[in-house]
């Protein structure tokens, strides 16, 4: 006998396994509530995001060897780039209207002349910081949220061109870094890694770290681990959870910015 109560929609049910893993892993970020639901809300936006530019042209020139991707080219080449950053401050003056004349300063900025395509590729520089900090002093933006924004912005685009190009390409095992894009690994899930940038899955060879359980409450699924030796730390995440799973550690460390009291 079929039931009479009504079937959730799939995105309803793809919203309620996105909150619960935003729950598990995140509950002691020290996020308000309103910084909970802001997380969530930008977790939204980046699947949005992802879903939205599905088919955009980006092109890539893979590297003979690991990492075998150009993240900061890839950033600067992409028609979208501005787009995904615009997107991403308006949702974030949506969530915190109090800190909206920041926000809007940085769309001006973009107006004005701020190349987010170049600060894109500047990300991946070692003199990142040096032009990050250069771009904030010329337009009168704060230097962590400009960065904090862009990060968050490319990270739906760095998921995308990876997943694209792991389902075209065989990836060679990994060591402790991710062989797509050079992340490091956020997550495991049945001995495989979770890079921390691109979310790409991969085998490692050789296993050089020794990880535990971190002491306290653990929550069902997701568990807490630390290296004692280089006190590096990882969530073990189990394969139910593992379609929503995602590394939320820039985007809390956006949101703290914007959450605390002025």
């Amino acid at each position: 006998m079929a039931s009479a109560s009504p079937q959730p929609k799939p995105s309803a049910r793809r919203l309620d396994s996105l909150a619960l893993l935003i729950g598990l892993t995140s509950a002691d970020s020290g996020l308000s509530r309103r910084g909970m639901h802001a997380l969530l809300r930008l977790r939204q936006r980046q699947l949005a995001i992802k879903e939205g530019s599905r088919g955009a042209f980006v092109k890539i020139e893979p590297n003979a060897a690991p990492p075998l991707l150009d993240l900061g080219a890839i950033g600067r080449d992409s028609p979208l780039t501005g787009d995904f950053y615009s997107l991403v401050v308006l949702q974030l003056i949506s969530d915190f209207p109090e800190r909206g004349d920041d926000l809007r300063a940085l769309l001006v900025a973009r107006r004005d002349g701020l190349d987010e395509s170049e600060l894109a590729a500047a990300l991946w520089r070692d003199d990142g910081g040096d032009v990050l900090q250069a771009a904030a002093e010329k337009h009168r933006l704060d230097v962590h949220l400009l960065a904090g924004t862009l990060w968050v912005a490319l990270k739906p685009l760095y998921e995308s061109v990876a997943a694209a190009y792991a389902r075209h390409a065989d990836l060679p095992p990994g060591g402790e870094d991710c062989p797509v894009c050079g992340g490091p690994p956020w997550a495991r899930c049945e001995g495989r890694l979770r890079c921390a940038v691109c979310e790409t899955m991969w085998d490692v060879e050789a296993p050089g770290r020794s990880f535990l359980a971190a002491e306290g409450p653990q929550a069902k699924g997701v568990t807490r681990l630390y290296d004692a030796a280089t006190g590096a730390r990882m969530t073990d995440i189990e394969s139910a959870l593992l379609a929503h799973a995602f590394d939320s550690g820039p985007l809390i460390e956006l949101l703290q910015l914007l959450d605390r009291p002025l």
